[in-house]
């Protein structure tokens, strides 16, 4: 099978060709109908120092954002069968440690990430763990499974920010940062500020349900979320940049006793003033590492059937996977791309 490789402890990877993978017991065999590139893939394909302190194993199939059909069933399958169209959650836990038997297994002691500690999905195949598998209603377009392991951060985020009548603001527009905003507006928020960089992703903020999109090359956040808050300050923030200014200055404009929900990952450490934004504010900090399994799940399809959220303005481009090489260098030139869909 042809699959996207990263071969070395570099920059960049590459187009191979390799033995299509075996599944194991507890295990399915996927026909990868669809795969999209992740703000994690970004950094592993860029080989930045979050990647050169997580990644310990080449070579390594990269992406974890997939959709695909049932192929082959390993020794023990029973809850899938052969033709389901499923997506993924990348969590793939051990079921016995602290977090996974106190209903926490998304955080589990000893996780493992498809694309980081084993193979992933940019390829044409790939073996996955029944207990991670989900399957997609008829109803949902079937690209759109390539959109639910991002969507389901922001919905895990939105729905602990409890954002009906609040005032939100979005730091970064990317896809998960978009898919926040159509959250928090499926949600009820009152007012919701997206914050980005790029003109294009902020139009693509307004078609999700931002109420405002604003440029912070060209001005400053604080003023204006203030002057819409009635001086007031944000009730909660969400961070999708995982920049470390952004972070930083996004704490200026919370409010007294606001929320900072963290989502997006940093490349490098992020200086806080802890003293006077979040301790003299009384400020809470939530961090997340993805979804809740498999919580978040039920909700985001509920949301989807519902026609509450639309996913289809996430996707700018649908491209090959033999051009996936193309495609990471088209993010990291900043170029007019949001979610890029690869095709085995």
């Amino acid at each position: 099978m042809k699959a996207f490789v990263k071969k070395e402890y570099a920059y960049g990877a590459s187009y191979e060709d390799i033995p299509v993978p075996a599944p194991n017991e507890g295990e399915v065999l996927l026909k990868i109908h669809s795969t999209a590139i992740c703000g994690t893939d970004i950094h592993i394909y860029a080989w930045n120092g979050w990647a050169q302190a997580n990644i310990k194993q080449v070579p390594l199939i990269m992406g974890h954002e997939f959709v695909g059909t049932v192929v082959e069933l390993g020794k023990g399958v029973k809850s899938l069968e052969v033709g389901d169209v499923v997506s993924g959650e990348t969590h793939i836990n051990c079921g016995a440690c602290y977090q996974c038997r106190n209903g926490a297994p998304h955080i589990c002691s000893h996780l493992v990430l498809p694309g980081v500690h084993r193979d992933g999905s940019f390829a044409e195949f790939m073996a996955y763990p029944e207990s991670c598998l989900v399957r997609l209603p008829e109803s949902i377009p079937i690209e759109y499974g390539a959109l639910m392991e991002p969507l389901g951060v922001g919905v895990s985020a939105v729905e602990k920010a409890q954002v009906a009548g609040a005032n939100v603001v979005v730091v970064g527009s990317g896809p998960i940062g978009l898919g926040v905003v159509a959250v928090a507006r499926a949600m009820g928020a009152r007012k919701i500020v997206a914050l980005d960089v790029r003109e294009y992703r902020l139009d693509l903020a307004k078609r999700c349900g931002a109420d405002h999109a604003v440029d912070t090359s060209k001005s400053e956040p604080e003023d204006f979320v203030r002057e819409q808050t009635q001086g007031v300050g944000a009730d909660v923030v969400f961070d999708a940049s995982g920049n470390p200014c952004a972070i930083a200055g996004a704490f200026k404009y919370l409010r007294k006793g606001g929320e900072v929900h963290l989502l997006g990952l940093p490349s490098e450490p992020v200086a806080i003033d802890l003293a006077s934004d979040v301790i003299f504010k009384e400020a809470t900090v939530h961090g997340y590492h993805g979804r809740k399994m498999f919580q978040t799940w039920t909700r985001m399809l509920g949301l989807i059937e519902a026609g509450r959220i639309d996913l289809k303005g996430m996707i700018s481009h649908r491209l090959p996977l033999s051009d996936a090489g193309e495609a990471f260098e088209l993010l990291l030139e900043g170029k007019n791309a949001s979610k890029i869909l690869l095709i085995p």
